[in-house]
């Protein structure tokens, strides 16, 4: 009986021991100066974001947001000195100056959505010219890394909003007439937020493009390994009128899921306009597919990745690590519960080194009949053992 309950007390502790093999830490390259720090995930690091922390030299969990939509609440900003009318082209125009709330500096979000009042003859395509000014300075245009459209092409899709970064004070919108005639301005309404997934992406990734066998118009495009999606550049081959694409992700038919987006993309050179860009909703896959209405062929895709990043209050100089592979280390307090938060679009993204064992880190912790539970056939077998000595034992002595 003796060896019986050591066995038992043995076997108790073996459920409670805990497995440290997969806790590692990814060490971070200094902030140059104390303030907003960012930290963006490599694909690694992406697939074990759930339970990451960051921590000090010593181990103290520092407090982190991830960005992403709705961060940062949207905030309505009200415009002086709006002007609207012709340029001396008599291209459509518009200047206004931004009313900042009270304790607001310029960049106080990332980003302006612009939605704007427009009068016109559909269809339409114009080309948005915009320009921003800061105090005391001239007018500098904004040249991304596509051209921005508006459209109103009923039924087919309308579009009357854009993005702009918000880094000027006044600003100035010039229509340039793609398709059409360029309908006139008859008000902005101008609102600032935080929108990541708007925002340039980190990577534009070749898939493997492939027609889909038996579905008609389809091509399916596969990554090499599972990445977070934000968007894909497609450029169909020319004449092609604007058109939205029936876009989904996952294997198969019976697991695929529709994917939401409201852009158009369309190839007429002798207009010299086109557009690639579609922007969907971010989404963890490795496939997806793409449906084209007859005529419409593909000939370049390009998947737009944007992966997570981290948001935390950096000291200049010190040493912190992303803790990963096990629970994650809460810290005291809520970051999103500041008033303001300010731009992140200035500072320099930290980088992920090497990773390297992690004696601060806390394995992850199951409850008493999870850590049992693999034991159990054992446990119960022992007992039954046991049991069965005892009633021998028995059985002989009243024999």
């Amino acid at each position: 009986m003796k060896r019986a309950a050591l066995v038992m007390v043995l076997l108790g502790l073996a459920c409670t021991s805990e497995d440290r093999t997969a806790l590692h830490r990814r060490p971070l390259s200094p902030a140059s100066a104390g303030g907003w720090a960012r930290l963006p995930l490599d694909a690694e690091a992406q697939r074990q974001v759930e339970g990451a922390w960051i921590g000090d030299i010593v181990g103290r969990s520092l407090p982190f947001l991830e960005a992403r939509e709705g961060l940062w609440e949207s905030r309505l900003l009200p415009l002086e000195n709006l002007l609207t009318g012709k340029d001396e082209e008599g291209r459509p125009t518009a200047e206004f100056t931004l009313k900042l709330p009270e304790g607001w500096r310029v960049g106080e979000r990332e980003r302006l959505k612009l939605d704007l009042d427009l009068d016109g003859r559909a269809p339409w395509v114009v080309q948005v010219q915009a320009e921003r000014q800061r105090e005391g300075g001239g007018f500098i245009a904004f040249d991304p890394a596509a051209p921005l459209h508006l459209y109103d092409l009923a039924p087919s899709g309308t579009r009357r909003h854009l993005d702009l970064p918000w880094d000027g004070e006044r600003y100035r919108l010039t229509l340039v007439a793609s398709q059409g005639e360029a309908p006139r301005i008859r008000g902005v309404t101008v609102r600032a937020e935080t929108r990541p997934e708007a925002l340039e992406t980190e990577l534009a990734l070749e898939g493997a493009l492939t027609p889909e066998p038996g579905r008609p118009r389809t091509w399916r495009v596969t990554l090499p390994e599972s990445q977070r999606v934000v968007g894909l550049d497609l450029l169909l081959a020319p004449p092609v009128a604007p058109l939205r694409p029936e876009i989904r992700f996952g294997e198969g038919t019976d697991t695929e899921q529709d994917w939401s987006c409201r852009d158009l993309v369309w190839n007429l050179p002798a207009l010299e306009t086109r557009s690639s860009r579609l922007a969907l909703a971010p989404v963890q896959t490795r496939t997806l597919t793409f449906t084209l209405p007859d005529g419409a062929t593909p000939l370049q895709v390009r998947v737009l990745v944007r992966r997570q990043t981290l948001i935390f209050p950096a000291e200049a100089g010190q040493a912190y690590a992303l803790h990963l592979g096990g629970a994650s280390k809460p810290a005291p307090g809520s970051l999103g519960a500041l008033p303001a938060l300010r731009t992140l679009r200035a500072a320099r993204p930290l980088t992920l080194g090497a990773s390297e064992p992690d004696d601060q880190g806390i394995p992850h912790r199951q409850g008493a009949d999870q850590r049992a539970r693999p034991w159990m056939p054992w446990i119960a077998g022992l007992a039954l053992l046991v049991l069965g000595g005892m009633a021998w034992r028995l059985f002989r002595s009243t024999g």
